[in-house]
C-alpha cells in the first residue's frame, strides 16, 4: 500500500538524471549568458524627439482607432513643422515595442538631410527630409498572438492609405512658390520595422485591404522572418507558413500582377550573437527573397559599424542608425511617384553602403570594377616612379604631392601566374582627398579630341612630347576594414583602412595601375601588390572527428608572405559549435607598419566579423536555421573563411591554433531549440501517465507520478531513446529534405487527377519539419540528450507542484482546525454535494456563456486548473488526514490520479498563458473587441468537464476489458508520436492532442457513472440554446 510516506521517494535512475539535469542546464545558462560573446561597441544617439498624434486618422479612417494611434515624428533641431513636408516612411515597433523607438533613426536622418543641404545641392538630386510616421500598438504583445498580428496589419494598411492621401495638399502649397517643382503625389512609403513589426510588414502584402505599389522598400532589424519565436499560437504559425509562401512566390514570373513583389526591396539586418530574444539564424532572407531584391546583413558586417548589437540596441546604436540614415536618404527620390529609387539602383545603394565589398559577387560574369573617368596624366608635368613588373610598392612616412606611382599590370594567365591585385592604406580614398588609384593606358602621340576628358596636371596643356596616360578612377572599388595598430585592442574605435583587390583578368587592356597623390602624404602609409592569389590560400580539409580531437594547428601560413591570405575550413559549419583561435607573429611586432588582423564570414548570408591586432579571440557564427531547406546560390561554399591581413615587408609567417570551445557550445542551443523546453516534457509526462494507467488497469494501486516516471525509465526509457536516436539520424541523413505522403500507402484510384494532387499536397510531410529539423548528422544525439534533460526537468516540475499542494494542504488544515476540515470533505452531507454540484453546473454554464461572448477559451483554462489545484488540495486532506476511514488506498489513488492530471494541466499553461496576456493588455487599453478563434468552446470544453468530472470525487474506473485498455494506450502513444515529430516545429499541436486524450478520459467517466452523463447532457443543451440566441 503506497502513502504519503512514500509519494516523493524516487529511483536512483531519476535521481541521477534529475542531477544530471541540474548540472546540464546550469552550465548550458552559464555558456549563454557569459561565454562566446561579442563585446558591445554602440554609442547612444541623441535627439530632441517630437511625437504629433494624428487625430484625423479616426474611426471612419479605420475600425481601429480606439486601439491604435498614428504619429509624426519631429526632431525639433532640425524641423517643427506639424505637416508632411518630404518623404513618407513608417516605423513599425515589434513585440511590446513602442511607438517611440524611431527617434534615434528618425533624428540620425534629420541631422544628416540638413546637413546633407549644407554641402550638396539636393533640391536638384530629388533627396527630401523624410517625413517618420510611427505607430502606437500599446506595447502590444504581437509574437504571441496571430490575432493581433492581423489586426496591426489591417490598421496598417489603412494608416499608409491615409498618410499618402496627406501629402497632395501639402505638395500643393509647397508649390505655391513658383520657384519650386512640381513633384509627382506619392504613391508608397518607406517600411522600418523593428523585430516582429518586420514579420508585420511583410504581412500588409497578404491583407484584403492592401493597396497594390504602396510599399516598394522595407528595412528590418533583428526580425524572425522564418519561424516564429513561440509558436504556441496556431493563428501565427500558419501566418508565418501564409506570408513565406505569398514572398517565395511573389518574385515569379508567374505571380499576378496584384501579387507581384517585383518592384519590392527587403534588407533584413541582423543583431549577431547578442540578440538573445531573437535567434539571428532566423533573419535569413535567402529562402523567401532573391538576391536582386534583397539580402541578409549583420551588424558586424557593416562598415563603420563592426559590432554586435542587442534586440533593443540595434535600434539606437549611433554606428548603425547613421549608416541606415545614409541608405534612407540615398535611395529617395522624389521626382519618383514611389518616392525611391528604381528596384536595381536601390539594391546598388544598399550593397555600397551596407556590406564590405570584400563577399563574393552575386554575378561573377559582371562583376568589372566600376570605373569614373579621371583625366589624363601628363609624365612631363608630374614626379612618377616606375616599379618592376610584380615588385611591390610600400609607402610609410611622408609622401610628396603631384607623386604618381606606376605598377604595370601583369599579362593574363598562363603568360603570368600574378592574377590578383592589393592595396591597402591608411588615407582616404574619397572624391577630393588627394589620393587616387586609377586604371590607366598610355595615350598616343596623336592625340584625339579630349570630349569630357580633362588633363589634372596642367590647365593651359598643349600636345606634349612627353608620354601621357589616359585614366580612369576605381577609389570608389575599396572597402573599409577596421583600422588595426598596435595601440588599438578591439574594434571599438573610429579608425578605418581602405583595402582594393582586383582580379587581373577583370582589368581589361588597361596596362597600369597607378597610385596619385595629389596631396602631400605626411603620416601614413600605402601597401600594393600584385600577387599569386592560389599560393596565399589554403584549404584545410580536416574531418570533423579530427578537428574535435585534436583541432587545427598551423606553424607557418602562408607559405608565401602577402598582403592578404585566405584560410578556408569547410568543416565549421555550424552555428551550433564554437570555437577558441589563437594567432601570434613572432619576430615583427616592432617593425610592421600595421598589427595583423582578420575577417571571419560565411557564404551563406552575409555575415562577417573583423577582429583587429588579433590575438586569442572567440569563433562562432550563424547558419542554416532549423526545419528550413537550405536554398543552393551561387558561390556559396561550405565552411568558414578566414582572411588574413599581414604587414608583407616582415617575412615572419603567422602560426595559429583553432580549438572547440565545449563550454561555450553549450549555449548554443538556447536560442535555436527553445521550444523543445514545451514539447519533449509534455512528452515524458504523457508517457508516465501511460505507465500509471497500465498498472491502475491491471489491477494495483494508481501509482504516484513519480513511481509512474520510475516506472517508465524502468522498462520503456531506453527502447524509446533508442527509437529517438533512430529518428534523428535518419533525419540527418536524408538532409531533411526527403518528403513522403499518405497517398503512397493507400489507394487513391477512386478520385480524380486533381482531387489526387489536392490529397497528395495536404497529406504529404516533410521529414525537414519533424522532430529538430537537424540536418547535420553530427547532432544526432540531441534529441536524446534533450530527453534526458526533459527527465530531470519534469522531475522537478512535479516536485515543486507536490510541494505547493502539501504546503496549501497544511495552511487549510490548520486554519480550519484539523477534525473540522477533515469532517467536512470525508462526511460530506449528501443535500450540501447536491447544491455543491448544482452551483458548480450554473458556474460552468456562465464561463461558456463568456468565453462565447466575451472572455478567450484560456481564461476558462486558468480557472480550470485552479479549480483541479483546489480538487488536489482536497483529496490529499482526505487521503492524509482521513485514516480513520476505510477507504484509504482508495484516498491515495484518488489524490495520485488528479496529481499526475495536474502536472499534464501545468504543462499545458505555456499554451494558453500568452493570449491571456494579450487580452489582459487590451483589456488595459480600454479594447473589449473579441477575438475570433479564441471564443471556440470546443477549445476548452474537454477540460472544463473532466475537471468538473473529477472534482466531484470521481474517480477513473478501472478499465478490466482488453479493448478499452488498448484504445487508452493506443491515443497516448498517437500523442506521443505526434507531439514527437511535431512538438518543437508545431508547438500549439500539444494543446489540442491533449483535448482528445481528456474527451476519451470523459468518455470512461461516463461509461461507468450515470449522473455525469446527465449531468453533460445539461450542460450540452444549455450551450446549443445560447448558441442558437447568439446566432
Amino acid at each position: 500500500m503506497r502513502n504519503a510516506s512514500v509519494s516523493f521517494s524516487l529511483s536512483y535512475s531519476v535521481i541521477i538524471i534529475s542531477l544530471v539535469t541540474v548540472c546540464l542546464l546550469g552550465m548550458v545558462i552559464d555558456s549563454f549568458l557569459y561565454y562566446q560573446k561579442d563585446a558591445p561597441g554602440c554609442k547612444v544617439s541623441m535627439m530632441y524627439p517630437s511625437y504629433i498624434k494624428q487625430h484625423g486618422f479616426d474611426s471612419e479612417q479605420t475600425r481601429f482607432a480606439g486601439k491604435y494611434g498614428l504619429y509624426l515624428y519631429r526632431d525639433e533641431a532640425y524641423d517643427r513643422s506639424d505637416q508632411p513636408t518630404g518623404i513618407p516612411a513608417l516605423f513599425i515597433p515589434g513585440n511590446a515595442g513602442s511607438y517611440k523607438q524611431v527617434r534615434s533613426i528618425a533624428s540620425e536622418t534629420s541631422e544628416l538631410y540638413y546637413d546633407l543641404l549644407r554641402e550638396f545641392d539636393s533640391q536638384n538630386s530629388g533627396v527630401r527630409p523624410i517625413d517618420f510616421f510611427t505607430v502606437d500598438f500599446n506595447e502590444e504583445f504581437s509574437a504571441l498572438h496571430g490575432h493581433s498580428l492581423l489586426e496591426q496589419a489591417e490598421y496598417l494598411n489603412d494608416a499608409i492609405r491615409y498618410i499618402l492621401s496627406l501629402y497632395p495638399a501639402a505638395r500643393k502649397n509647397q508649390q505655391a512658390n513658383p520657384s519650386i517643382q512640381p513633384y509627382p503625389d506619392p504613391t508608397a512609403v518607406i517600411i522600418i520595422g523593428h523585430s516582429m513589426g518586420g514579420v508585420v510588414a511583410r504581412t500588409l502584402f497578404t491583407m484584403p485591404n492592401y493597396q497594390p505599389g504602396s510599399i516598394n522598400t522595407i528595412l528590418t532589424l533583428a526580425t524572425p522572418h522564418i519561424l516564429p519565436p513561440a509558436p504556441f499560437d496556431w493563428q501565427i504559425s500558419k501566418i508565418y507558413t501564409d506570408i513565406n509562401d505569398f514572398w517565395r512566390n511573389g518574385y515569379s514570373q508567374s505571380a499576378a500582377s496584384q501579387n507581384s513583389l517585383a518592384d519590392v526591396t527587403l534588407i533584413s539586418i541582423a543583431g549577431g550573437n547578442l540578440d538573445t530574444v531573437v535567434c539571428s539564424d532566423s533573419a535569413n532572407i535567402n529562402t523567401l527573397v532573391p538576391a536582386s531584391h534583397g539580402f541578409t546583413v549583420f551588424t558586424t558586417s557593416i562598415p563603420n559599424v563592426w559590432t554586435s548589437m542587442d534586440h533593443q540596441c540595434i535600434l539606437w546604436c549611433n554606428q548603425l542608425v547613421k549608416v541606415v540614415a545614409k541608405s534612407l536618404l540615398g535611395i529617395v527620390d522624389i521626382r519618383r511617384a514611389g518616392q525611391t529609387e528604381p528596384s536595381q539602383k536601390r539594391m546598388t545603394i544598399f550593397r555600397k553602403i551596407f556590406l564590405t565589398g570584400l563577399e563574393d559577387p552575386i554575378d561573377p560574369e559582371a562583376n568589372k570594377p566600376k570605373i569614373d573617368p579621371f583625366g589624363i596624366i601628363n609624365f612631363g608635368k608630374v614626379s612618377y616612379q616606375f616599379l618592376d613588373m610584380g615588385q611591390r610598392l610600400v609607402l610609410n612616412g611622408a609622401v610628396s604631392a603631384a607623386k604618381v606611382y606606376l605598377m604595370p599590370i601583369p599579362p593574363p594567365a598562363p603568360h603570368s601566374t600574378l592574377n590578383t591585385f592589393s592595396l591597402l592604406t591608411d588615407q582616404p580614398l574619397l572624391k577630393g582627398s588627394g589620393l587616387d588609384i586609377l586604371l590607366c593606358d598610355v595615350m598616343t602621340k596623336e592625340v584625339p579630341e579630349l570630349n569630357n576628358k580633362t588633363d589634372l596636371s596642367v590647365n593651359d596643356l598643349t600636345l606634349p612630347t612627353a608620354p601621357r596616360l589616359s585614366c580612369y578612377s576605381i577609389s570608389n572599388e575599396a572597402s573599409l576594414v577596421p583600422a588595426s595598430k598596435n595601440d588599438i585592442k578591439n574594434i571599438m574605435h573610429d579608425k578605418s583602412f581602405n583595402f582594393l583587390n582586383l582580379k587581373v583578368k577583370e582589368l581589361g587592356d588597361y596596362q597600369y595601375i597607378a597610385i596619385m597623390f595629389q596631396k602631400e602624404l605626411i603620416n601614413g602609409f600605402l601597401i600594393g601588390e600584385f600577387f599569386d592569389e592560389r599560393i596565399s590560400l589554403m584549404d584545410i580539409n580536416t574531418s570533423m572527428k579530427d578537428l574535435l580531437m585534436d583541432g587545427i594547428h598551423i606553424d607557418a601560413f602562408p607559405e608565401h608572405i602577402a598582403l592578404m591570405s585566405t584560410l578556408r575550413i569547410p568543416v565549421i559549419d555550424s552555428s551550433l559549435l564554437t570555437y577558441k583561435m589563437s594567432v601570434r607573429r613572432t619576430g615583427c611586432v616592432d617593425q610592421q607598419i600595421f598589427a595583423p588582423f582578420l575577417r571571419q564570414s560565411i557564404s551563406t548570408m552575409y555575415e562577417s566579423k573583423f577582429m583587429v591586432n588579433v590575438g586569442d579571440s572567440d569563433l562562432n557564427i550563424h547558419g542554416q536555421a532549423p526545419f528550413v531547406t537550405p536554398v543552393s546560390a551561387p558561390n556559396t561554399r561550405r565552411g568558414l573563411e578566414l582572411q588574413f591581413w599581414m604587414d608583407p615587408t616582415c617575412s615572419a609567417p603567422l602560426s595559429f591554433d583553432i580549438e572547440l570551445d565545449w563550454y561555450g557550445s553549450l549555449g548554443k542551443i538556447v536560442m535555436r531549440f527553445q521550444m523543445v523546453a514545451a514539447a519533449f516534457p509534455f512528452i515524458i509526462a504523457i508517457m508516465t501517465l501511460r505507465a500509471q494507467f497500465r498498472e491502475y488497469d491491471r489491477g494495483g494501486p494508481f501509482l504516484s507520478f513519480g513511481h509512474g516516471l520510475t516506472l517508465f525509465i524502468r522498462q520503456t526509457f531506453l527502447k524509446f531513446l533508442g527509437i529517438v536516436s533512430i529518428l534523428s539520424i535518419y533525419q540527418s541523413i536524408t538532409k531533411a529534405s526527403k518528403t513522403y505522403s499518405l497517398v503512397d500507402l493507400f489507394p487513391t484510384d477512386y478520385a480524380s487527377g486533381d482531387m489526387q494532387n489536392a490529397i497528395k499536397a495536404k497529406s504529404s510531410f516533410n521529414v525537414n519539419d519533424t522532430l529538430l529539423g537537424n540536418q547535420d548528422l553530427f547532432f544526432w544525439f540531441l534529441p536524446p540528450l534533450f530527453f534526458v534533460m526533459s527527465v530531470g526537468i519534469m522531475t522537478f516540475c512535479w516536485i515543486l507542484l507536490s510541494s505547493i499542494v502539501r504546503v496549501v494542504t497544511f495552511i487549510v488544515v490548520v486554519i480550519n482546525r484539523r477534525a473540522k476540515c477533515v469532517t467536512r470533505l470525508v462526511n460530506r452531507p449528501s443535500d450540501i454535494k447536491a447544491s455543491v454540484l448544482l452551483r458548480r453546473a450554473v458556474t460552468t454554464i456562465i464561463l461558456f456563456i463568456l468565453v462565447a461572448s466575451f472572455v478567450p477559451y484560456q481564461f476558462a483554462y486558468i480557472v480550470a486548473f485552479f479549480v483541479h489545484f483546489v480538487s488536489c488540495v482536497r483529496s490529499l486532506v482526505v487521503a492524509r488526514y482521513g485514516h480513520k476511514s476505510s477507504n484509504t488506498q482508495e484516498s491515495w489513488d484518488r489524490y495520485h490520479y488528479l496529481q499526475s492530471i495536474l502536472v499534464l494541466l501545468f504543462m499545458l499553461l505555456p499554451f494558453n498563458l500568452p493570449v491571456l496576456m494579450v487580452w489582459i493588455r487590451n483589456m488595459s487599453v480600454h479594447w473589449f473587441a473579441p477575438f475570433s478563434w479564441d471564443h471556440s468552446i470546443m477549445a476548452i470544453a474537454p477540460v472544463i468537464f473532466y475537471v468538473e468530472i473529477i472534482t466531484s470525487g470521481s474517480m477513473l474506473p478501472r478499465s478490466t476489458g482488453r479493448n478499452i485498455r488498448a484504445i487508452t494506450g493506443f491515443i497516448l502513444f498517437l500523442i506521443t508520436v505526434y507531439a514527437l515529430l511535431y512538438g518543437v516545429r508545431y508547438t500549439y499541436l500539444i494543446y489540442f492532442s491533449s483535448l482528445g486524450f481528456l474527451s476519451w478520459l470523459i468518455l470512461l467517466h461516463i461509461r461507468e457513472s450515470l449522473w455525469v452523463g446527465k449531468t453533460m447532457i445539461v450542460y450540452f443543451q444549455n450551450i446549443i440554446k445560447f448558441n442558437k440566441k447568439r446566432s
